[in-house]
Formats: C-alpha cells, structure tokens, sequence
C-alpha cells in the first residue's frame, strides 16, 4: 500500500499538479501585481490575509476531513483549485474587486483540503531510510516541470495573454482532481481543539519544530511572491525574459537535487549538518540578491541561490517527514502544527514586507528572508507529540 500510495501520489500532485503550478509558479503573483496598479503593498497584504485565513480556519477544516477521509479530501482540494483558477480566468481590472472576495474564499478553501492530507499521505506513503531519496524524487521532478514551465507561460502570456494561461492550468488541474481519487485512503483521525492545537504550538516542548516552520514559512513566501515582483522590476515587466530565465536557473540543478538525496538516505546522521550548511549559504544567497540589477545578474545569483536551496530544503523536508511519521496516530496533528506555524509567520512577514516597501526598495525586504533562513536550523529541536 505504501508503494501504490506513493506512485499514485505522486503521479497526481507531482506529475499533473505540478505541470499546472509550474506553469502559474512566478506569474500568479505578478498577474495581481498588474492588476492593482503595480502596487505591491496591496499584493503583500492580501497574500498575507491569505495565511491569516488559512491559519485561522485550517483546524475546523480538519474536521470536515475527518468525515470525509484524508486522500478523499484531496479530490475536494482539486475542485477547489479548478474553481479558483476559473476565476483568475475572467478577472480583469475591470472586475477585480468584486471577484476577489470568492476568489479568497476559493483559495483558502484549496489551501485547507490540500496541503494538511498531501503532507500527511506523503509521510504515511514513503519509507524510513529512502525519505530522502523520495523526496528529492519529488523537488526534482518539480524543478523539472520548472524547466519548461516558465519559458512556456512567459511565451503564452506575451502571445495570448494571462487568460490562456489560466485556461491551460484549469485543464491540467481537472486531470489532477480525478487522479486524486485514486490516492488510498489512510485511517487518520484529527482529534485536537482549537484550544489544545494553540496550547501545542505555544509548547516549550514543540518550539523547535514551530520556529522551523515559521521561518521557512518566511523564506517560502520571499520565494514565491517578493522576488517574482521584484524580477518584473528589474527586467522591466518581460514576461518572457522572466520565464526564459527562471527556466534556465532551474535546468541547471536537476542532477545535483537527485544526488543530495541519495547522499542524505546514505549519511542520515550528517542531515543536521547538511541543513546548517544550507540555511547559512541560502542566507547568503538572499543578501546577493538584494544588489541584482541586470538580467546576467539575476541568472548567476539565481543559479546559486537554487544549487544551495538543495542542501536546504532537501534535509529539512526529509527531517520533517520523518518527524510526521513518528508521531503515529498524531500525525495529523503534527501536520495542523506545522502548517498553522507556517503561515502564521507568512501572514506577519508579508504584512511587514508590504509596509516596509512603501519607505525602501523591495529589494531590501530580502534581509528578512536571509534571517528566516538561519532559524530554519530550530526545526530538529523537537520531540514527539503526545
């Protein structure tokens, strides 16, 4: 079951719904930025509501889960992704306001139906002593999906325009709902309160894993919302050159994201050590790129930037998961934790980030990414849930 649990898995989120999330990856963001009037403060402030949301309503979520069954509740998590897609579809300038609000409701709806039963069927589905391995499995095929996907929205957007995009991405998404029908189900139960899952979090005991989370969370969201903002700045709103060089950057690391994971399966006790190297170099990483002004630029400290993220997220994701898959019938739970820990943190440092952008350059924002990546290092301080 573990074997069929994982291939279907990830044929369904990694192979299809990553097709569609490479394609919409840096552009979703830049689509808002457009919209508003290229004000990034409103772009920092409702992805930041966003988290707020999610965090807020993720626990009453779970209990719709519970009755429903974890993997089955990924079906309903594609549904939602197809609906909010749908919806990025006919926004225009003209009616984003009024669609916004069911637009947030969508997304916060897909964010609690997806992630906590994805995280959860992967740390049920992989193995001990090849997490590692699969979960590289996993980062490189995304980075794969990453090699044609930015090059080919960029094409899209420049030749037909955002809607054909979205349009392309809803079909993908559709294929993806019905492959999530397919993933087994797990016997998973969400048993905490609102209440108790607040008294966990605020814990001594679960400090380290709630502050890892909390500053990954942090560098998560620079990633994925901040620097594809600032790249249409410093590139001057190309569309194309963005993808062209987002594909390129990401080509260049596939290989060496397959070997890190075999080297951590082989030497599991040097996980710490390779996660220590990797936040302090992904620090480094964000302070370079605070000083990018040219397209050569953006590609060498791109490029950097990604080869060292491997040493980063590859140890972190497999301590995590082999974390989740020792808390056995609270692995839910941990999940909730960690997830709540994520974007709360989110929610705070994009709200700052959106402020902070009113009196200094964007680029500046990314010192605040530099420290998150440092206390990613918290995350293996932690002990088993009970």
């Amino acid at each position: 079951k573990k074997d069929s649990g994982f291939v279907q898995l990830f044929i369904s989120k990694r192979l299809i719904h990553g097709a569609a999330a490479a394609l919409l990856g840096i552009f979703v963001p830049i689509f808002i930025y457009e919209t508003t009037g290229e004000q990034f403060y409103i772009v920092g402030g409702y992805y930041a509501l966003l988290s707020a949301l999610y965090a807020l309503f993720i626990v009453p979520g779970m209990k719709v889960a519970n009755r429903v069954g974890f993997s089955r509740t990924l079906v309903i998590g594609g549904a939602c992704s197809v609906i909010l897609y749908s919806v990025f579809y006919f926004m225009t300038e003209d009616n984003f306001w009024y669609l916004l609000p069911f637009l947030t409701i969508v997304i916060t709806a897909f964010r609690i139906f997806h992630w906590v039963p994805f995280h959860v069927d992967f740390a049920l589905f992989t193995k001990e002593g090849e997490r590692g391995r699969q979960v590289s499995l996993s980062f490189a095929t995304v980075a794969f999906m990453g090699v044609i996907g930015p090059i080919l929205a960029g094409f899209i957007i420049e030749n037909a325009g955002y809607d054909t995009l979205f349009a392309v991405a809803v079909v993908l998404l559709i294929a993806a709902t019905i492959s999530y029908g397919f993933v087994p189900e797990t016997r998973t139960k969400f048993t905490w309160t609102y209440k108790k899952t607040l008294q966990k979090m605020l814990s001594k005991d679960y400090r380290g894993v709630v502050v890892g989370e909390a500053a990954n969370g942090v560098e998560i969201a620079t990633t994925t919302i901040v620097w594809p903002i600032f790249l249409y700045e410093i590139l001057d709103g190309d569309v194309f050159e963005i993808g062209a060089i987002s594909t390129v950057i990401v080509a260049v690391t596939i290989v060496l994201q397959l070997v890190v994971g075999n080297y951590i399966d082989k030497m599991s006790s040097h996980k710490q050590k390779t996660l220590r190297w990797g936040t302090f170099l992904t620090a480094l990483g964000w302070i370079f790129k605070i000083f990018v002004l040219s397209a050569a630029q953006v590609f060498f400290v791109g490029l950097y930037h990604n080869i060292v993220k491997i040493f980063l997220k590859t140890p972190f994701s497999a301590i995590l998961y082999d974390m989740s898959a020792e808390q056995g019938k609270y692995i839910d739970e941990f999940t909730v934790l960690r997830e709540m820990s994520t974007h709360i943190a989110r929610a705070l440092a994009l709200t700052a980030t959106a402020v902070a952008t009113l009196y200094i350059p964007i680029g500046w924002t990314f010192v605040l990414a530099a420290a998150a990546s440092i206390a990613i290092n918290m995350v293996y301080q932690n002990r088993k849930i009970g």
